[in-house]
């Protein structure tokens, strides 16, 4: 059960978890009350609280219905960051499930774009693996691979084109 951690009803399916201690913005988890007493069987509801501490978060540590115990943010978990006072955080992002989210900066403009958004988008979901079970961005392994993977770590997926 999640340690006393508490949640005040906004709407059928709205909570709020109120700003506490060093909590920079409060909790909000969106859920019927059935889902939201699964949800309070893991330390979920703990993860959106600390996600609410952290410098430049704004609005709110979001929780979506299908939210469950995460490494860093509660997997199902959303936040926005001030771009100057906030942070970037690694466990906001899948990377403990490797879940195909990427961060890149462009120079591209919106007004220089706007007519090819979709035709990015395809593109981008084309060349990212994502979901469960994505195959085709890095081929199955040979035994040696493996092998040479576990031995070298990072430097053998870099050598390869994989980081």
């Amino acid at each position: 059960m999640s340690e006393a951690v508490r949640v005040e009803k906004i709407h059928d399916w709205l909570w709020e978890i109120p700003r506490t201690g060093g909590m920079r913005v409060p909790g909000r988890l969106y859920a019927s009350e059935a889902l939201l007493r699964d949800i309070a069987r893991d330390q979920s509801l703990q993860q959106v609280v600390n996600v609410a501490h952290l410098p430049g978060i704004v609005g709110y540590s979001l929780a979506m219905p299908d939210i469950h115990l995460g490494y860093g943010f509660p997997i199902g978990g959303v936040a926005a960051m001030d771009v100057e006072a906030g942070v970037i955080s690694p466990g906001g992002v899948g990377y403990d499930i490797n879940c195909g989210v990427r961060l890149i900066r462009t120079d591209l403009e919106y007004a220089a774009i706007r007519d090819r958004v979709g035709q990015l988008a395809d593109r981008l979901f084309a060349a990212i693996p994502c979901g469960v079970g994505a195959e085709g961005a890095i081929p199955k392994l040979t035994v040696e691979d493996e092998k040479q993977l576990i031995r070298r770590g990072a430097r053998w997926a870099v050598a390869r084109g994989f980081g």
